[in-house]
């Protein structure tokens, strides 16, 4: 069963580690609320920066990151 919007939101702050990454995301989907996307590329883009940001873990925030490496692997 797929993942609905509203469960995909709250894992914004259930599942990502680093406090910092959370609050950029959570501004991100305003964002996209805000300029009309559908409710499902939303999603589907929540889940994929949901995913990065577990894979950067609780000390990395995005602003910092200073390498592609790790974009390339999560690819």
């Amino acid at each position: 069963m797929p993942t609905t919007l509203f469960t995909t939101v709250r894992h914004i702050y259930d599942k990502v580690p680093n406090s910092v990454n959370s609050q950029l995301i959570a501004e991100f989907y305003q964002f996209m609320k805000e300029n009309g996307t559908s409710q499902r590329h939303q999603n589907n883009n929540l889940k994929v920066i949901i995913a990065f940001a577990r894979l950067l873990g609780p000390d990395m925030p995005f602003y910092k990151m200073t390498s592609m490496n790790r974009i390339i692997c999560f690819s």
